[in-house]
């Protein structure tokens, strides 16, 4: 059974709570029809590592978790036997939806005690289920390391922002050195980035600069630079 997903909205990367931005739902919304389900098992020592082929993006739908005698280690896509007590820390699913969704690809930690409150056990798996959804074919993004600024323009229409995040989800991003901590994520970047972008309503143009007193500390880090993704389409309103 899946555990409840006791999600905390870490950043709306979607339907904005303004009120002129939210018309424009049904133009940007991501697909949501039926895809194939995905599942990572993660044994003991080992990072789940979520993939999506490009041009599709993932979605989340489960973490559970259970014991490595009811999985199958060496075959960590195959879906295992689940615990059906509840068991992850509240806000666990919401953290790992910050990290991974609307991503091609996310790495996240091994399975560790911080991820629960309860049932915890050093031969714990985690397990995380999601589908693959289709991309918009005229969606654009930007990644500008720390300190950087760049001004989001569009042609014609108005600008949306699908995603928006800030830390390093990934190893190589914006440093020569390699990175292991490929979960470090800012839980205001998305609102922040809306705030800047959205704050005399829709525009056709928007000012990102690139720093965490803009954007929020994101933890947990390592000390490489860190850098924000935003990914954003250009919709045609009626005035």
């Amino acid at each position: 059974m899946s555990s409840p997903q006791l999600s905390h909205s870490i950043g709306k990367m979607f339907c904005t709570k303004l009120t002129t931005v939210s018309l424009l739902l049904g133009a940007w919304c991501w697909t949501l029809a039926a895809a194939e389900l995905y599942h990572e098992v993660a044994c003991p020592g080992v990072n789940p590592k979520l993939k999506c082929p490009d041009g599709l993006r993932i979605r989340l739908k489960a973490v559970d978790y259970g014991l490595k005698e009811d999985a199958d280690c060496s075959a960590p896509h195959r879906p295992a036997e689940v615990s059906t007590m509840m068991g992850f820390h509240p806000l666990f699913y919401g953290w790992v939806e910050s990290i991974c969704e609307n991503e091609v690809y996310c790495r996240l930690p091994k399975p560790n005690i911080t991820m629960f409150v309860q049932n915890w056990s050093p031969d714990n798996f985690i397990q995380i289920s999601y589908t693959c959804e289709q991309e918009f074919e005229d969606m654009m993004s930007k990644v500008l390391c720390d300190g950087e600024s760049q001004t989001l323009t569009c042609e014609t229409g108005k600008l949306v922002i699908l995603k928006a995040k800030y830390g390093r989800l990934d190893e190589n991003t914006c440093t020569d050195t390699p990175s292991e901590m490929t979960f470090c994520n800012s839980p205001f970047a998305a609102a922040r980035v809306e705030d800047v972008c959205y704050h005399n309503g829709i525009t056709n143009k928007c000012t990102l600069t690139v720093n965490s007193d803009i954007l929020g500390s994101p933890g947990p880090c390592d000390t490489l630079p860190k850098y924000l993704s935003v990914d954003y389409r250009c919709v045609e309103v009626d005035e």
